[in-house]
């Protein structure tokens, strides 16, 4: 038997799956480079558009696979839209055209180009949010790039007559649904990230799955076993007898985990001394605003709405975004819904090219960019109070970093407030994210303006500590225990208690089970996170005695380093 292989990658959707693997050859595309006449390059531009829409009915066919196959898959689709307006972008699709006529080169080289352009400007934002994206933008690049090679490949057509592990270096949520229900036992995917599109497809469908795996297509053929372990993010490539048995074991030991887990889903989030804890869910997608009661979620806590300015030539109107804004408004009903305002970056406005900045992570973007747009701003706003006609309002702001940007924000709500008029809600909340270190640091202040909080912890982590957390060099440094991150949640939630306003957390430090009694301790009643983690986080509720969870954060508060607060941390969980 060939020598067993361990490959790391990143946990994309948690679970264990044990079969042959079928692997999906789609090695790097070559782009030629050739040089073209002036009386050539209209036929060239012609080909490329023709390649473009071969990618449209492409994407469509895919849509229209999936769009019958239940809530879950069908409402994904939504996804697939994305990607077929990228295929109407301007930056992108005229880009490349531009390109071929200006620089007289052939129509494979200049949409190389352009894809890198849009994806060094994705990288740049500083938002991994943003950065991730750019696996769109090579789905949609590369399918053209195919369509223009004659490499185009439809998975549809991979004959699967047994149960199997799908290893492929690349994948669109079109193709993870497509392929669900034709025995795929789980995903090896070599590009991707925790919260890709594809990952959170993945999550939906329950099928365990790693992504991100580097150096994987020559280490692995079809025919080979394979262990994809999606709770430690590994992939073992012809395991022995002994390593399968223990898998074996250990995917047993899970599905009863998970189906106890949830069938505790609404069983209250309550700690043994009777202090109940709000899980609620983050969700980027209007189709998955449907999931969330089945893991638990008393509501949406964190609804980003960036979903629908991206990857088009136009921003979304003010009906359209109300239709998307009341749909999950209803889905959800009577549980409460928290949108929040966009969070996107200049150089991301549907129709804009390029952006001067140096730094687009600090500098034009959030409500930063709504008040230098306030005709777009207030759309937005308008949109929302629309949706929620009749009913609460629950709307944030991200990024403020003072009392006088809400002050300004405010005002723009009040007066789209009343442009709306009677067609409005019957009430509103508004809050305010706690990410900047300065709004930490004015928190008191901003507390008597806003209906409560929500400490965004990403952004916090990274702005306090100086770290851009997608940057391998640094990324050690990221952590959420750092004392500085631990004293300003205590400050926030000091301020809120003053004030009596709510705070919540939604950054990823709230699904984290092993910190919930930490959290706890600083004072958070309110926690929110992506829907699968729910349970686990409700289980450490459950678990956990406030009082004591008060005595290990007045622990960690008191210490200098995050090592010593992390050993704190796993001594308390090991006593408890």
């Amino acid at each position: 038997m060939s020598e067993t292989i361990r490959l790391r990658g990143i946990p994309a959707s948690p679970g264990i799956a044990i079969a042959k693997a079928r692997v999906v050859d789609r090695r790097r595309i070559r782009i030629p480079k050739q040089r073209i006449s002036q009386a050539e390059a209209r036929g060239e531009v012609d080909r490329f558009m023709r390649a473009v829409d071969e990618a449209r009915t492409q994407l469509e066919a895919a849509r229209a696979a999936i769009g019958d196959r239940g809530p879950a898959q069908g409402d994904h689709s939504l996804i697939l839209q994305a990607h077929l307006l990228m295929l109407e972008d301007e930056m992108m699709i005229d880009g490349a055209a531009a390109v071929i006529a200006r620089d007289l080169v052939n129509a494979e080289w200049a949409l190389s180009r352009k894809m890198d352009e849009i994806k060094g400007i994705l990288a740049g934002l500083g938002d991994a949010y943003f950065k991730e994206r750019s696996e769109d933008v090579d789905f949609v690049g590369n399918r053209v790039l195919r369509n223009l090679l004659g490499e185009a490949e439809d998975l549809l057509k991979i004959d699967i007559e047994d149960a199997c592990i799908l290893v492929v270096a690349q994948l669109c949520p079109g193709e993870v649904a497509q392929m669900a229900d034709r025995r795929v036992e789980g995903f090896a995917i070599g590009t991707g990230t925790r919260t890709s599109h594809v990952s959170i497809m993945l999550q939906a469908l329950g099928i365990p799955s790693v992504v991100g795996i580097s150096l994987m297509a020559d280490r692995v053929e079809s025919g080979d076993v394979v262990i994809v372990d999606g709770i430690e993010g590994q992939v073992i490539i012809r395991p022995d007898e002994g390593t399968v048995r223990d898998y074996e074991e250990r995917r047993l030991g899970f599905a009863l985990a998970e189906q106890d887990l949830l069938a505790g889903r609404d069983e209250p989030a309550v700690t043994e001394d009777g202090v109940a804890i709000a899980l609620y869910a983050n969700i980027e997608l209007p189709a998955e605003a449907a999931l969330c009661p089945d893991y638990g979620a008393e509501g949406i806590g964190l609804y980003r709405t960036e979903f629908l300015y991206l990857d088009r030539a136009l921003p979304p109107d003010e009906n359209e975004q109300q239709r998307t804004y009341r749909a999950v408004i209803e889905t959800l009903a009577p549980r409460p819904v928290i949108f929040r305002t966009f969070d996107l970056g200049a150089d991301k406005l549907p129709g804009e090219r390029e952006s001067s900045e140096a730094n687009p992570a600090l500098g034009l973007r959030a409500i930063r960019l709504g008040l230098k747009n306030r005709t777009m701003f207030k759309a937005q706003l308008r949109a929302m109070l629309r949706a929620a006609h009749g009913r609460e309002l629950r709307v944030m702001f991200p990024m403020v970093s003072g009392l006088g940007e809400l002050r300004q924000v405010n005002a723009l709500l009040e007066e789209s407030r009343l442009e709306v008029g009677s067609a409005g809600p019957a009430a509103i909340r508004v809050g305010c994210m706690i990410e900047l270190p300065s709004a930490v640091l004015v928190a008191h202040a901003l507390a008597r303006e806003v209906d409560f909080f929500s400490i965004g912890t990403n952004d916090l982590i990274q702005y306090s500590l100086g770290i851009d957390r997608a940057n391998d060099q640094v990324a050690y440094l990221y952590t959420p225990l750092h004392p500085a991150i631990l004293r300003s949640i205590r400050m926030v939630v000091e301020a809120g208690e003053i004030a009596g306003i709510p705070v919540s957390m939604c950054g990823g430090m709230a699904a984290e089970p092993l910190l919930i009694p930490l959290l706890i301790g600083l004072g958070l009643r309110s926690l929110s996170m992506t829907p699968m983690w729910i349970p686990a986080v409700k289980r450490s509720v459950r678990a956990a005695n406030a009082g004591s969870c008060l005595g290990l954060a007045r622990q960690a508060l008191a210490m200098g380093t995050s090592v010593e607060i992390e050993d704190l941390v796993h001594r308390h969980a090991e006593q408890a």
